[in-house]
């Protein structure tokens, strides 16, 4: 049974073929990448890593209330023309959305979903305190036939696990960030991230990625059980479903 505890490192290829589906790779639009330059950067990086499709999930917020969906599918069009064959990932588009005081907007316009359907949607709240109306603006976006992706769960300082499995029950998915295996939000999402991720809680996994600094040193950081290992396989499958 001490064998099931041992934690190691990812094997190399373990990304091979796979599809990242939260970024902020988009060239700025949010606090993400800031220009074409070091967006291709960010996409070498995950090429490197094996991955060989990314979906760019700019936020959808209060604080860009410019980003629009015609305005981001523009900006995203633009950057395709740009880069041309240069590519080195295939791209898509998606969103990610604040459950704040524009939310209800953004639902009038239509969501930049994360599937093909046109009814996942990643969001997020507030890091430090529940928002007690993002329960009401969940609801009414299922009632639409949304369903609601919940990004980095883990990363939440006021949930714990009775709330995450009360939003499993309310048919909410979870999507992890990879990193945070590997510390790069601190000590307490990571434990949270190998908790949940070690009790199947998670349906899809990201790498929410904004810069290409630390990269290396959060990945060589991450070490997983065997179980954790199976599990982020099974996200990562998921993954390809988007």
């Amino acid at each position: 049974m001490l064998f099931g505890f041992l934690r190691s490192s990812l094997p190399l290829g373990f990304f091979e073929g796979a599809c990242d589906m939260h970024s902020h790779l988009l060239p700025g639009v949010d606090d993400g990448f800031p220009d074409f330059e070091k967006t291709m950067e960010g996409l070498a990086l995950l090429k490197k890593l094996g991955y060989s499709k990314a979906k760019m999930t700019p936020h959808f917020m209060r604080d860009y209330q410019e980003n629009t969906c015609a305005a981001i599918e523009i900006k995203f069009q633009e950057f395709l023309t740009q880069a041309g064959d240069a590519l080195p990932l295939e791209l898509s588009l998606g969103g990610e959305y604040m459950l704040d005081s524009t939310f209800m907007d953004r639902f009038e316009e239509g969501f930049l979903t994360l599937d093909k359907g046109g009814s996942l949607v990643l969001c997020e709240t507030s890091y430090m305190n529940a928002d007690p109306m993002a329960r009401e603006m969940i609801y009414k976006i299922m009632l639409k036939g949304y369903r609601p992706v919940i990004a980095h769960p883990e990363r939440y300082n006021y949930a714990a696990m009775p709330m995450y499995k009360r939003w499993k029950e309310k048919d909410y998915l979870l999507q992890m960030n990879l990193f945070s295996l590997g510390g790069a939000y601190g000590p307490p999402a990571k434990a949270k991230a190998h908790h949940l991720l070690k009790e199947g809680m998670y349906d899809y996994v990201g790498t929410d990625l904004h810069r290409v600094a630390n990269v290396d040193r959060f990945l060589a950081d991450i070490r997983l059980t065997a179980k954790e290992r199976d599990q982020l396989e099974i996200l990562l499958e998921n993954n390809k479903g988007l």
